[in-house]
């Protein structure tokens, strides 16, 4: 028997012992000098280095990648971060021992400080941040399953972390998250997105909770779908609980998702501007979403979002607000400009540019409501569900609207707007004082193209044989014409 509890503890001792932990006094490590520290526990081979057992860099002590190099983990073993992680190599891959057996994570503890450069990370279970401190940059993530985290490949808890000039691919979970009872206000900007929550869970592939007092940025960001995982939206940033919750959704791509950008909760306010969003649809149930923009909140009413310069195409809807959830679409006390532009977002057989689902009145003034086409009140009524549909919904104010049929009235100058060059290949800048929008036909009267301009340089591209076309700029009523030459 006390042979037998001997070998116990020898094998105990042997399993508590096959770890690395830094003694926290202040040493600085690399990849080389760790494997001497810890040889059994991180396998040099050449340039590449394989950890074989839990590493924990304690506070105080610093891990640099300074060297190009591959970093395998075996199945189940964690990264733990509760001091500095630093990066200043061209190209660092860390990697599954066996991409078949995931690493199980690795984890940034609070206080710790976290910078990803120009490294690739595939077949982990999750990066867990618990710290304010973390930047990524030119990073890409991979292939990522549940494991240490399950809300996403990169999970955050606090601070203001900053994600750019990125990618997230095919990773099961959503590329990053934080929780809906936390504060994180995000920057995440010039980032790829393709095909992440790939267990097709309820979530999107940006999901967001409640940014506090700071502001949540998701800027110039690529998200592409995977159009047969029908559960999986494209942006969210939501406060579900009541937290307060300030956005900036700017500058966007976002293709083949379930639905387009979505923020929730009346303590939610901020701005949804410039993004183009295209066939978010791939659920194609209108009941469970297929919005372009959706906003939605229960309870007192909120300050609102205010959306502008959106483009948005071939969903079911293209903008619902739900609930108590107030907007400015245009002229409204938020101070948007409108100028966004709608095209083929129906379903049944019914065109939803907007549907107001609230009881509020919706300023959404000087929109394209049909992009391709010369509407007329009734045209642009048709697109819109509100108070003329629903006696318990509140009116939306769209007039005066951008892309419309020319008023019969004579004739008016506009103020000063000119076009140069002309002749031109096609392609030319048109330059007013005043928005509106502007219509090309030609000498018969067929429309080859209409669009919106804002104030100030407009560069317009028109695809037309040589001749002679007339250009209609419509702006406050008034319209004036105007020859353009196509050399």
């Amino acid at each position: 028997m006390k042979k037998l509890s001997l070998l116990f503890l020898t094998l105990f001792s042997g399993f508590i012992f096959a770890q690395f932990v830094s003694p926290g006094t202040g040493i600085t490590y690399n990849l080389a000098s760790l494997s001497t520290a810890a040889p059994s526990v991180l396998v040099k081979t050449g340039n590449e280095y394989q950890m074989t057992a839990n590493v924990t860099i304690t506070n105080g002590d610093t891990l640099i990648m300074n060297e190009d190099a591959t970093l395998k983990i075996d199945a189940g073993i964690q990264l733990t971060i509760a001091g500095v992680y630093d990066t200043n190599a061209a190209n660092i891959l860390i990697t599954a021992t066996n991409p078949a057996a995931i690493f199980k994570g690795i984890r940034f503890e609070e206080g710790s400080e976290a910078t990803f450069r120009n490294t690739t990370l595939e077949y982990g279970g999750g990066i867990q941040v618990l710290t304010e401190t973390f930047l990524m940059d030119n990073c890409t993530v991979r292939y990522f399953k549940a494991g240490l985290v399950t809300g996403a490949a990169v999970n955050f808890s606090r601070g203001n972390p900053v994600v750019k000039n990125s990618k997230f691919i095919e990773n099961d979970l959503p590329a990053v998250a934080s929780g809906a009872n936390l504060s994180v206000a995000l920057e995440f900007s010039n980032n790829y997105l393709l095909g992440n929550t790939k267990l097709n869970s309820n979530r999107p592939q940006i999901n967001m909770g409640p940014s506090g007092t700071g502001t949540t940025k998701v800027l110039n960001n690529t998200i592409i779908g995977d159009r047969s995982l029908t559960k999986v939206g494209g942006i969210s940033v939501s406060s579900l609980l009541g937290i307060e919750n300030h956005v900036q959704i700017e500058g966007n791509t976002v293709t083949d998702n379930r639905y387009g950008i979505t923020v929730a909760g009346n303590a939610s306010f901020g701005s949804i501007s410039n993004n183009i969003l295209t066939n978010n649809n791939s659920e194609n149930i209108p009941a469970n979403g297929g919005s372009g923009i959706s906003i939605n909140g229960t309870g007192a009413l909120g300050v609102g979002i205010k959306i502008e310069k959106n483009q948005i195409r071939g969903h079911l809807w293209g903008i619902t607000i739900i609930g108590t959830m107030s907007a400015d679409l245009g002229g409204g006390n938020l101070g948007s400009v409108g100028q966004n532009i709608f095209k083929d977002n129906g379903n049944d057989g019914q065109l939803y540019a907007l549907f107001n689902n609230t009881s509020n009145a919706v300023s959404a003034t000087n929109n394209c409501w049909r992009e391709g086409e010369l509407s007329d009140d009734a045209m642009v009524e048709a697109v819109i569900s509100h108070q003329v549909d629903d006696a318990a919904l509140g009116l939306v104010n769209f007039k005066p609207y951008l892309c419309a049929l020319a008023m019969s009235a004579v004739e008016t100058k506009i103020s000063h707007a000119s076009i140069y060059p002309n002749p031109s290949n096609g392609t030319f800048n048109f330059d007013t004082e005043n928005p509106g929008n502007i219509i090309v036909s030609d000498l018969a009267g067929r429309i080859i193209y209409s669009g919106i301009v804002a104030k100030g340089k407009n560069t317009i591209s028109v695809k037309a044989k040589s001749g002679v076309y007339i250009l209609t700029h419509q702006s406050e009523g008034k319209k004036h014409s105007t020859k353009l030459i196509i050399k």
